[in-house]
């Protein structure tokens, strides 16, 4: 009962702020007893003071320093939070102190007929009150602040309190220092920094010892001495630069391995966010875009958005970020009841001034869109809604066309009749020199939606909305890709399953997929395909690779790698562009606008019709020749539809 009590009292006074007006009670107590302090000193070494100076001092001192501290808000600072830039406060505040009590002194001398005290004797009275007024204020704010951080830890076990290395000696790992201490991480403490460099071996760094390490000898006993069970990095750049040495040291003996969030992702919970784990995308070898967030603020002020696929790794990252828009209201639409139940539960409490409806509908029921347009006049429309996996695809083409052609023309077309002012559409990677039902259903939706933007910009259709498309790579951690697929493998014990050693893909984190879909609908003029500079290409053994080796395992003694060939529709490359596509550059260094070729209205709208007929009628074979003609570059790989690329004959 008493323990309970005890972690109740803990808990309180380590999530509440102490009363400012309390802490300016303390600061003006302290200075009294400051002046009465060198009162009495004064006092002893010289002649006695009638017991009246030392109530009329104390008066005047309290009187002159609730002034001073009100006027520079020396008191308004956050105790545990306490800066150079507070330090700096209280030491004006001190010195205005000391000024007005010279002043005071100097006058109340002057009214009794003469200095009755020697200005000497003043001037080392006043310094003296100032400093030791300075050294008291100081000294309670560290005795505080090391009060709290003892308090926040009393009532964790022993043993779930972790030893931890922070990585580097520069200034980002003193933040990273000051962000473990300040922080709700208080099972995580401290006992010094590492560092490969030798050359601050064994020195101090904000009171704690720079450890330094050669080799994996040198780490083992390191971890060993100081009882570590975590090494936490600044960043990912640092956490990728040590990626074959601290990373790999860490894991093979099990250390947990943080980073630090970075600090463009902090709102106003500055000190709520959390160290998290290291992630296998933390170390892909590149930084994650970055986006204009002033440009897409205002694009965005006061719009009604509309993004499908909204319950989708894509579509619910995007509805995560354009509820911390000044959007007026978010409309998530989907197929799938449970995900956006999920969805539902997760933004109902964030961005309460942004209303959020969650619509179960789908995007194939032409009548159903066009119900939900006419009753929430969107502006702008997110087009996330796709299938995606390519075998699954490969083995469904009439649906991959419902959903991905058809479903994408409704939305386009409700968008044209309600004036929407920007569509964006999200396709993939996999559209370029197609290989599979899933890329070229993509392709063909893209031709679709870019067609119908040159026939508004040239006129010949009416209607004022514009259309901008965005191509990504493999997205990680999304629903059904690789890492998800590869954890679970590592957490069974294997094996791991990679199609082929030489197979290659493009990543980005999703955020960065979003990013770019934000960016793309501030910079989109119109019948634009965007496409982002996603870096070098990841060969996806080398990932199984790393997330064996950052589990703490080790290839080929814990765990086996089994390749178990392309499936159905697959290709070893990727490609971000077709090959007779060139691009052009953008005012964003990592996004860029392809070139691609233009399609005849008429030419599209009659191929689609025979889409629509041999996919209505249920028609594998017929459905994928049509998609061949209108993608002529659609190449079948590994399939069974291989053989309708043989002169386009069904045998």
């Amino acid at each position: 009962m008493k323990n309970e009590k005890l972690e109740k009292i803990i808990t309180y006074f380590t999530k509440h702020y102490v009363n400012r007006y309390l802490v300016l009670l303390i600061d003006v107590v302290v200075s009294v007893c400051s002046s009465l302090l060198i009162l009495g000193i004064f006092d002893y070494f010289g002649q006695p003071f009638p017991y009246l100076y030392y109530v009329v001092g104390a008066g005047i001192s309290a009187l002159i320093s609730m002034a001073v501290f009100l006027a520079t808000k020396s008191y308004a600072g956050i105790i545990r939070h306490t800066t150079m830039r507070e330090m700096w406060r209280i030491s004006f505040a001190s010195i205005c102190k000391g000024i007005l009590v010279l002043i005071f002194l100097y006058i109340v001398s002057l009214s009794q007929g003469g200095l009755m005290i020697d200005g000497k004797w003043m001037l080392v009275f006043a310094v003296l009150d100032m400093i030791l007024t300075l050294f008291l204020l100081i000294m309670i704010r560290i005795l505080l602040t090391n009060i709290y951080n003892a308090v926040s830890v009393t009532g964790i076990p022993d043993y779930y309190v972790k030893n931890t290395l922070v990585y580097g000696v520069d200034n980002e790992s003193v933040n990273t220092l000051n962000f473990l201490e300040k922080t709700l991480n208080t099972s995580y403490k401290c006992v010094g920094f590492l560092t490969t460099d030798g050359h601050d071996s064994n020195k101090l760094l904000c009171g704690y010892r720079i450890y330094h390490i050669d080799n994996k000898r040198d780490f083992a006993r390191l971890v060993t001495s100081r009882m570590v069970s975590a090494v936490v990095f600044p960043n990912n750049v640092s956490a990728r630069n040590e990626e074959d040495r601290i990373v790999k040291f860490c894991s093979e003996r099990r250390i947990q391995i943080l980073v630090r969030p970075s600090l463009e992702t902090f709102g106003d919970d500055i000190f709520r966010k959390k160290i998290r784990d290291i992630k296998i995308e933390d170390l892909l070898g590149r930084d994650e875009i970055r986006i204009s967030i002033l440009e897409i603020r205002e694009f965005l002020t006061d719009k009604v958005v509309v993004v499908t696929g909204g319950a989708g790794s894509i579509g619910g990252e995007l509805c995560r970020q354009l509820v911390n828009m000044p959007i007026r209201k978010l409309i998530l639409v989907d197929f799938a009841e449970t995900p956006m139940h999920n969805m539902q539960l997760e933004l109902r409490s964030q961005a309460p001034r942004v209303e959020k409806k969650f619509v179960i509908a789908d995007v194939r029921n032409r009548d159903r869109i066009d119900a939900l347009f006419d009753k929430y006049r969107p502006n702008v429309v997110f087009h996330a809604a796709a299938y995606k996996h390519v075998p699954l695809m490969e083995s469904n083409p009439v649906e991959a066309v419902q959903a991905n052609v058809f479903g994408t023309k409704n939305v386009v077309d409700a968008s044209i009749r309600y004036n929407i002012e920007k569509f964006v559409m999200i396709s993939t990677d996999k559209a370029v020199n197609p290989t599979n039902v899933m890329g070229a259903s993509k392709r063909i939706a893209e031709i679709y939606v870019q067609t119908v933007g040159k026939e508004i910009a040239a006129g010949r259709m009416s209607g004022k909305t514009k259309f901008v498309t965005t191509r990504f790579g493999n997205v990680l951690g999304s629903n059904g890709s690789v890492i998800p697929l590869f954890r679970e493998q590592i957490a069974k014990g294997g094996p791991v399953t990679v199609t082929d050693p030489r197979i290659i893909r493009y990543f980005m984190t999703i955020s960065e997929a979003c990013s770019l879909v934000l960016e793309a609908a501030t910079m989109g003029e119109g019948n634009d395909i965007f496409v982002f500079d996603m870096g070098e290409p990841v060969k996806i053994d080398d990932l199984a690779k790393k997330m064996i080796s950052l589990a703490g395992l080790q290839l080929g003694k814990d765990i086996e790698i089994k390749y178990v060939g392309l499936r159905p529709g697959e290709k070893l490359y990727e490609e971000l562009l077709k090959d007779e596509e060139n691009t052009l550059p953008t005012v964003h260094k990592k996004i860029f606008r392809a070139k691609v070729r233009e399609y005849d209205i008429n030419v599209i709208n009659k191929e689609l019709e025979n889409l629509w007929t041999a996919a209505h009628g249920m028609k594998k074979d017929d459905t994928v020749l049509v998609m061949k003609s209108i993608v002529p570059e659609y190449k079948s790989a590994n399939s069974r539809y291989q053989r309708l690329d043989l002169g386009g004959v069904i045998p």
